[in-house]
C-alpha cells in the first residue's frame, strides 16, 4: 500500500510550544571567526536560531534597519564600536537582553564579556622575558583605551618585576604627532633608538604585522634582532605573512562561548554580575617570529635560529657557520660565549626536546621519532636520551604518561 505524503496545513503546529526556539541577534561592530564559531557552538547546544543578517549589510541603509525591525528577537549579542552609533540605536530599540563582547561603548550599561587583557599582557612579557629578553617594548595605537590600559599594565608590571627594560611605544594619530610621516615609517625610526636584541609586543596581531613592515623598512631581522609578538591568535593574520607571528591565544572562541551562555541566563531573567566576565587567555602560540633566544651577538643569533630552523635536518657545524661572515672556529667561541653550550650540544638538545614531545603526545615507534627529530637512528637516539636523561626512550614514555594519568 503506497503511503502519500502528508502536507501540512498553516494552522499546525510544527513543534510543542514548550520547545520555543529563542532567535539571538547577532550585531557585531568587530567581527571575528573565533568568537562567532563560540557563539554557534553555544547555540547548537541549546537550539538557537542565530540572525547573522548584520554581519553583511550592518543595518547601512534605512531599509535595512526597518527590516530587521519587524522581526522579534529574545536576546542579542553585539560588539559595539565607538563609532557606529547607529548600530547602538538600532540594538536599544529592541528593548531585550544584551551581552556585549567589547569595552569601545563604556557609556551603555550592559553586561560584558571580554577577554583578560590584564592577564594576556602579563603572559606576553612572560613568554619574552623566558627567552631572554631584557629590552621589551609595548607597542599601540592610542585609540584602543580599554585594551591599551589593561594589557600595557599587564605586560609592564610584569617586565619592571623582573628587573627588565619596559618601554611604551604609543602612535597618536593627531596631525602633531605624526606630520607628514606614515605610521609603518615613523615606527621604523622609533625602532632604531633602541639597544638589540629587542622583543616587541603589539596590542594586536594587525599591529603586530606593522612591526614586521616597519623593521623590513629599515632592515632589522626579525627574528635574529628583533621578535614580534602579536595578540588574538587571528588565522587570517599571523600565518600569512613573510614571517608568520607569534600571539597570545586571548581565547577568542571561549569568550564567544560564555556570552552567548551569560545572554541565555539573562533571557530566563537571571540578574548579572555588575563586573564583566573576564577570559584568560589560552597561552603563547609559537611561530617564526620569537622563534631565537636573545643574544647581544647578531653571528650566534643567525647560527641559533638556523638550529631551531633546521635541527630536524642532517646539520653539521660547519652547516651552521656558513650562515655566519665568521669561521667555524670564531663562532664556535661566540656561542658558546653567548649561550653556554656547544653548536653541536644546542643541535643535540633540540632534537632532545622536540622527540620528547614526540613520546610524550603521540604513539610512534622510537625508530620513527628518531627519524623526524633529526637523530638518524634509534640507537642513536637512545644513546642521547640515557646520556642527557637517564633513560631510554620507551621508559621516558611510560614515566610521562604515568605522571599525566
Amino acid at each position: 500500500m503506497a503511503i502519500s505524503p502528508r502536507i501540512l496545513t498553516s494552522d499546525e503546529v510544527l513543534l510543542p510550544s514548550a520547545v520555543k526556539r529563542r532567535n539571538i541577534l547577532l550585531a557585531l561592530d568587530f567581527y571575528t571567526h573565533d568568537r562567532h564559531m563560540g557563539i554557534v557552538r553555544y547555540a547548537r547546544e541549546v537550539g538557537w536560531t542565530l540572525d547573522c543578517r548584520l554581519l553583511a549589510f550592518r543595518a547601512s541603509e534605512a531599509r535595512h534597519m526597518q527590516y530587521l525591525r519587524a522581526t522579534r528577537y529574545d536576546g542579542i549579542i553585539a560588539y559595539l564600536s565607538a563609532t557606529s552609533h547607529r548600530m547602538s540605536r538600532l540594538i536599544e530599540s529592541f528593548k531585550v537582553p544584551m551581552v556585549d563582547l567589547g569595552m569601545d561603548r563604556p557609556d551603555i550599561k550592559c553586561p560584558r564579556v571580554l577577554p583578560d587583557s590584564l592577564a594576556i599582557g602579563h603572559m606576553g612579557a612572560e613568554y619574552l622575558l623566558g627567552r631572554g629578553f631584557t629590552n621589551l617594548v609595548f607597542y599601540t595605537h592610542y585609540y584602543d583605551t580599554w585594551a591599551t590600559t589593561h594589557r600595557m599594565k599587564g605586560f609592564q608590571d610584569t617586565v619592571t618585576k623582573a628587573g627588565a627594560n619596559f618601554q611604551s611605544l604609543i602612535w597618536s594619530e593627531s596631525p602633531r604627532h605624526r606630520g607628514k610621516m606614515s605610521r609603518v615609517k615613523w615606527l621604523s625610526d622609533k625602532l632604531l633608538e633602541y639597544p638589540l636584541p629587542l622583543a616587541v609586543m603589539a596590542i594586536n596581531d594587525h599591529v603586530a604585522l606593522e612591526v614586521l613592515q616597519a623593521c623590513e623598512l629599515v632592515q632589522l631581522r626579525v627574528p635574529e634582532q628583533v621578535v614580534v609578538l602579536g595578540v588574538d591568535n587571528d588565522s587570517l593574520v599571523v600565518d600569512l605573512t613573510a614571517i608568520p607571528i607569534s600571539s597570545v591565544d586571548s581565547n577568542r572562541e571561549r569568550i564567544g562561548y560564555e556570552a552567548a551562555a551569560l545572554l541565555d541566563r539573562l533571557i530566563d531573567g537571571v540578574q548579572p554580575e555588575a563586573d564583566p566576565i573576564l577570559i584568560p587567555p589560552k597561552g603563547v602560540v609559537t611561530r617564526k617570529s620569537t622563534d631565537i633566544l636573545a643574544v647581544n651577538d647578531t653571528d650566534v643569533a643567525i647560527a641559533i635560529h638556523y638550529i631551531w630552523e633546521h635541527f630536524r635536518e642532517t646539520i653539521t657545524v660547519d652547516d651552521v657557520a656558513r650562515q655566519t661572515m665568521l669561521s667555524r672556529r670564531h663562532l664556535q667561541d661566540r656561542f658558546l660565549q653567548h649561550v653556554g653550550r656547544t653548536i653541536f650540544e644546542e643541535i643535540t638538545l633540540q632534537r632532545l626536546n622536540y622527540a620528547k614531545r614526540l613520546l610524550e603526545q603521540t604513539d610512534r615507534k622510537a625508530f620513527t621519532i628518531a627519524r623526524m627529530a633529526g637523530f638518524g637512528s634509534a640507537e642513536r637516539m637512545s644513546k642521547v636520551f640515557r646520556r642527557l636523561v637517564g633513560m631510554g626512550p620507551r621508559d621516558y614514555r611510560e614515566r610521562h604518561h604515568k605522571a599525566v594519568n
